[in-house]
């Protein structure tokens, strides 16, 4: 006795057309990922690249991870700004340099790709520096798109005066550090990162609420309005960027029904018919 899915088939044998296998998408996108990870992040000559012998601490109130207690420090460097990534002491770094081009590129590898933490990582690592390059170099771009009757958005100065998260962080606790000069090497990267910021601003938002939303732009963010229904942000930090933006679409996610809502590049949603009673 046959099932279904057997009758269905042996029917499409008989007819002669031939059956397509199935592809597992799972092994296809881990593949992309060890291929990815394995090319080489090109850094222009106008990067300046350096490492610390200790890891990031951008929460201090927060202790950092056994493993990363034991990672290092990359500092990339350039005309946009300053953006840290943490290296692992498993990672390791393979410098090449083109002597014609003057363009210098890096490879990543790890001590033991049987590890599944080791290779999470290792691509990890990689994204990471080439999220930093391009930031330093041309800077991360996100827009905003508010679609709703009313809704509209502006920049302004932002009248209250405000500190850095790290000040706001040393100001709780005496906080987590690891080595005798990574306190003063954090607070002095959020004093360049304040006095480069500039003039600080905030967003105002009209949302549909009885109150207008302000929301203060982080420092190393730049806000603009091209138009009262489209915010653009831009930073070297895309994490940074990414977080903002999120920030903002939860005061008005995108809903199913009418459209309405904040959306981030060129984001779709697919809409829903209203129940009839």
């Amino acid at each position: 006795m046959l099932w279904e899915g057997q009758r269905g088939v042996l029917a499409t044998l008989r007819s002669g057309v031939r059956l397509v296998p199935r592809i597992n998408t799972c092994v296809t996108g881990w593949l992309r990922s060890a291929h990815t990870r394995t090319e080489p992040v090109q850094v222009p000559s106008s990067v300046q690249v350096s490492v610390l012998d200790f890891a990031p601490q951008p929460r201090p109130t927060r202790p950092l991870s056994g493993l990363m207690r034991k990672a290092k420090t990359l500092v990339f460097t350039g005309p946009n700004g300053e953006i840290v990534v943490p290296l692992h002491h498993f990672v390791k770094m393979q410098w090449k340099e083109d002597q014609e081009t003057t363009t210098r590129s890096v490879a990543f590898g790890i001590e033991n790709e049987k590890i599944k933490v080791q290779r999470g990582i290792w691509g990890l690592t990689r994204a990471l520096c080439a999220n930093a390059v391009k930031g330093v170099v041309e800077g991360h771009e996100t827009q905003l798109k508010l679609v709703g009757v009313g809704y509209r958005a502006s920049v302004e100065k932002d009248p209250m005066p405000r500190k850095h998260p790290l000040q706001v962080e040393l100001e709780k606790s005496r906080g987590h550090w690891y080595a005798p000069e990574q306190k003063a090497v954090e607070i002095q990267r959020a004093e360049r990162l304040v006095k480069a910021t500039g003039e600080p601003q905030r967003l105002h938002l009209r949302l549909g609420y009885s109150h207008p939303v302000l929301l203060p732009v982080p420092f190393g963010i730049k806000a603009t309005t091209p138009n009262p229904t489209t915010i653009l942000l831009t930073s070297a930090n895309k994490e940074l960027l990414g977080q903002f933006a999120q920030e903002i679409r939860l005061y008005r996610k995108p809903e199913p029904y009418k459209g309405k809502g904040i959306f981030i590049n060129g984001e779709q949603i697919r809409l829903k018919s209203p129940k009839k009673k």
